[in-house]
C-alpha cells in the first residue's frame, strides 16, 4: 500500500498519507505517518474536531488523542516515526466502545480506553516490517471493532461539513430529526464537542483551506462568504481557534495537510 500523498511539513519533519479500506471509509478519514529524521522539529496541531490513534512504531507505544478545540504545539526533540489513524467525527465510539466526551484531548496511553489489547496493537506495529503491513495489522483491528455510528448525529456532522459550518441549530436539528437539547447531548457523546464548536471549528478549517490556495483570497471577501460578520471576527475566530493570524498560518499550510494537523 503506497502513500497517496508525502508532504514536507519543513526541512525536517515528512507527512505521507495513505487510502482507507472502503470498508473503514465510513469511520476513517485516513491513514498518516510522521518522520521526523533531523530533530527538533516544531509541528502546529490545529483543532479539526477528530480524534487520532498515533503508534511510535520506534518506542512500541499506542496513544490516543480526542477531539480538540484549542491549538496545540508539539516539538519532536529526538528521531521520530509514527503512524496514525483518524477517525471521523461521531465514529469514536463506535471503533473505541466509550463515549467520546471521555476522550482525554492531549495524547495518552490507548491502552486507558480499549484495555491491553492496546499494548499487543503497539507490539505488532512495531514488529511489522513495512508500512504496507503496519496498516494491514491496523486494518485488522479496525475492522474487529467496526459499529454502527448514530444516524442522525450523522446527519448533522453530514449537514456541519458540507456548508462549512455555516448552518443554524435549528436547522441543524430539524435535518437530524432530533431537538436542539437532544443533538447537543448526542454530540458530547459521539464527537466530544457541542454542534456550535464542532461548527466553529469546521469553518475555520475552511478558511485556512480557503487561504493556502494561490492567489490567496481577499480577507474580507472571504469572511463574507463563510458567513463571518466581518474581516475581524474572521480575524479572531482563526486566532482563538488556531493560536495565529490567518495570513501567517495559511503560509505555515500551504500544499500540506488538508486536516491541518501536522
Amino acid at each position: 500500500m503506497g502513500p497517496v500523498s508525502v508532504i514536507p511539513l519543513d526541512d525536517r519533519a515528512l507527512l505521507a498519507t495513505y487510502q482507507v479500506d472502503p470498508r473503514l471509509a465510513q469511520h476513517v478519514r485516513g491513514y498518516w505517518t510522521l518522520r521526523v529524521e533531523a530533530p527538533p522539529a516544531r509541528l502546529r496541531v490545529i483543532p479539526d474536531g477528530q480524534v487520532d490513534l498515533v503508534f511510535d512504531v520506534l518506542a512500541g507505544k499506542a496513544m490516543l488523542g480526542g477531539p480538540r478545540d484549542t491549538p496545540l504545539e508539539v516539538v519532536h526533540e529526538h528521531p521520530t516515526e509514527l503512524l496514525g489513524v483518524t477517525l471521523l467525527p461521531g465514529s469514536a465510539p463506535a471503533m473505541l466502545g466509550v463515549s467520546a466526551a471521555a476522550l482525554p484531548s492531549n495524547w495518552s496511553p490507548l491502552e486507558g480506553v480499549v484495555g491491553a489489547a492496546a499494548s499487543v496493537l503497539g507490539q505488532r506495529v512495531q514488529a511489522a516490517s513495512t508500512t504496507s503491513v503496519r496498516l494491514g495489522v491496523l486494518e485488522a483491528f479496525l475492522l474487529g471493532r467496526l459499529c454502527t455510528r448514530d444516524e442522525r448525529v450523522e446527519r448533522a456532522v453530514g449537514a456541519i461539513v458540507d456548508t462549512s459550518g455555516q448552518i443554524g441549530m435549528a436547522e441543524l436539528g430539524r435535518g437530524a430529526r432530533a431537538s436542539s437539547r437532544h443533538l447537543t447531548r448526542l454530540f458530547h457523546e459521539w464527537v466530544g464537542l457541542s454542534p456550535k464548536r464542532f461548527a466553529r471549528i469546521v469553518r475555520v478549517q475552511a478558511a485556512l483551506r480557503r487561504l493556502s490556495e494561490r492567489p490567496a483570497p481577499d480577507l474580507a471577501r472571504l469572511a463574507s462568504e463563510l458567513g463571518f460578520a466581518d474581516q475581524a471576527h474572521l480575524t479572531r475566530e482563526v486566532q482563538a481557534l488556531a493560536g495565529a493570524a490567518p495570513r501567517s498560518l495559511a503560509e505555515t499550510f500551504k500544499g500540506k495537510a488538508d486536516s491541518f494537523k501536522a
